[in-house]
């Protein structure tokens, strides 16, 4: 019977705490979850765009590029660029996934050489560049990178297959680089 009695002391005490105090438990309890849907709709409104960023490598030059980076994110080898056939060199080679952060992008890419070239005396050679990296909107996942004659290169993101210097592209965007192709 003791024990009865004792359990019905706590059980008042407990019930006139909880009448007392009910707004600020329940307010304490769903702090967390106000706070994580608070974050969930940051997310998906206002939050700057992250996550996997592939690497599509577009080359012009007549020499292979035995791979390349992008703030240290590795890129694709990828073939020479032969004048005589338009879809050389075109982005083909991906690399998955990998982030890119900040304003600048340092690229540094390896030029090979062709068997002829090799035979003419042709060596491979590293190159470096830091270039503005291009700004990212939401859904750009896609970034595009070029290389041109006289170690320039080209930054562009997308949000879909096709780059944003591809006049087939639904948000292409005219580059002086490019032009006279």
């Amino acid at each position: 019977m003791e024990l009865f009695n004792r359990l019905e002391q706590v059980d008042g005490a407990v019930t006139r705490f909880y009448a007392r105090r009910k707004v600020w438990i329940w307010g304490v309890l769903s702090l967390p979850v106000v706070f994580l849907l608070g974050w969930v709709v940051w997310v998906m409104f206002w939050a700057p765009p992250m996550g996997g960023v592939t690497l599509v490598a577009h080359s012009k030059i007549e020499r292979p590029i035995l791979g390349f980076s992008v703030n240290g994110m590795a890129g694709p080898n990828t073939g020479a660029y032969n004048p005589n056939n338009p879809h050389s060199g075109v982005g083909r080679n991906t690399t998955c996934c990998g982030s890119i952060r900040g304003k600048t992008a340092e690229v540094i890419w390896t030029l090979s050489v062709t068997g002829p070239q090799y035979d003419a005396g042709m060596r491979p050679e590293q190159r470096r560049v830091v270039i503005p990296l291009p700004e990212r909107k939401r859904g750009e996942n896609d970034l595009h990178v070029y290389f041109l004659p006289g170690d320039k290169v080209l930054l562009g993101w997308s949000d879909n297959a096709f780059s944003p210097y591809d006049p087939r592209s639904p948000h292409y965007t005219p580059s002086e680089l490019l032009k006279g192709e």
